[in-house]
């Protein structure tokens, strides 16, 4: 992130009066549960009857092995990834409450993730510039036609997105510097690709994480490899407390006692190197959507009523003259002004009409399968291969 400079003396000064500890170098993930091989993401929502939502939260899966986080290294390959063993990412939102590096809200539905590195989250001045990785995994169904991937994302300080190994998509490979007009935390690479129905799939996101400064065409801002702009451009004085205009002081407590931008790497590409730390995270959000698979699989209404019921009881109470769209009319029998619940309905089919059970398993079946209503044909799969979706 491009850090405008304060005073090198006050720096010194505020850094120096700091209390904070370098702590062992070795930047490693935080989260609830560690993610073996073919885990499905916990931030993947959706499917396979209804489409897939994908967001950044403290479920994206964060790898940490020999290629995936390497310090020092700012290069964006061809291809890379997927890779397995991974852990989990630390959501930043409470972090983000004391103290903003300057970030935008994150997309809806998301949450700006990082990691700890050296004592504190990654949003703050703790950060080895280098290569961090990030990955999501989802299986489109089978049977659908036309998925396409809508993906949003926003890094700092650069994002490179992998679809199954890939390069699909990349921010500028630069720091935000005077000659860059939007940087690319605040910024949106939009991807979209058609995928293929039946189909499991990873998304691996290389965030790189620049030393300040880099890769600039500004005459006399940055320098040379590998020190670039490190010693010469302090870090900003201030961020903000969340997506507010409240100043928070970035020193002494967002940096790196002796460490930050303004002072030179050591040890470059090594597990103690020093120097020159920048905030680093991720943010992205996205769907895949698709044409649902033509379905005509119908349970009948004495399924629902004996072998299947156990499957509903989420909706045994539902009044049947709020099912929408509207079922069949009740029988003359039920009596005028009846309104009775689904489970009434199918247990008593002589009160209410046989017509008017139809419609109730017309409802179950296109809440388990997809089956247009008024279009199925008995084809009932059995109780153990039905799954009834909750109430939203």
């Amino acid at each position: 992130m491009h850090r405008y400079s304060l005073v090198p003396s006050a720096v010194s000064l505020a850094v120096a009066a700091g209390a904070l500890v370098l702590a062992a170098c070795s930047e490693t993930p935080v989260g609830p549960r560690s993610l073996a091989s073919g885990d499905a993401s916990l931030s993947v929502t959706g499917g396979p009857a209804s489409p897939l939502t994908i967001v950044s939260d403290g479920s994206t899966q964060f790898c940490t092995g020999a290629t995936q986080q390497v310090n020092g290294d700012y290069t964006i390959p061809g291809s890379f990834g997927p890779f397995t063993g991974c852990g989990t990412a630390l959501d930043l939102t409470t972090a983000l409450n004391s103290y903003n590096p300057g970030w935008s809200m994150p997309f809806a539905g998301s949450d700006w993730i990082g990691f700890n590195a050296k004592g504190g989250p990654s949003n703050e001045y703790r950060a080895n510039p280098g290569r961090y990785t990030y990955q999501e995994t989802f299986s489109v169904p089978t049977g659908v036609t036309n998925p396409v991937l809508d993906l949003h994302v926003k890094a700092d300080n650069v994002a490179a997105v992998y679809l199954n190994g890939t390069l699909v998509g990349q921010q500028a490979n630069t720091d935000c510097n005077p000659d860059v007009t939007t940087c690319n935390w605040n910024g949106d690479l939009h991807i979209t690709r058609n995928l293929t129905a039946g189909t499991a799939y990873t998304l691996t996101f290389l965030v790189i994480d620049l030393p300040t400064g880099a890769f600039s065409s500004e005459s006399g801002v940055g320098g040379p490899a590998p020190q670039y702009g490190c010693t010469t451009r302090f870090p900003q004085p201030t961020g903000t407390y969340g997506y507010t205009s409240d100043t928070a002081q970035t020193a002494p407590n967002h940096v790196v006692a002796g460490g930050g931008t303004g002072v030179g790497i050591t040890n470059l590409g090594a597990a103690n190197q020093a120097g020159c730390e920048n905030p680093t995270g991720l943010d992205f959000a996205g769907t895949v959507t698709w044409t649902p698979a033509a379905t005509t699989t119908w349970c009948s209404p004495g399924f629902w009523k004996n072998n299947g019921r156990n499957l509903w009881t989420a909706y045994h109470d539902v009044l049947y003259l709020s099912l929408d769209p509207a079922g069949a009319p009740l029988s003359k029998k039920a009596g005028a002004g009846a309104n009775p619940t689904l489970l009434q309905v199918i247990d008593s089919p002589n009160t209410y009409g046989g017509p008017a059970t139809n419609s109730v398993a017309d409802f179950l079946s296109n809440l388990a399968f997809g089956t247009p209503i008024g279009s199925g044909v008995e084809s009932c799969p059995g109780p153990g291969k039905i799954t009834v979706p909750p109430p939203a």
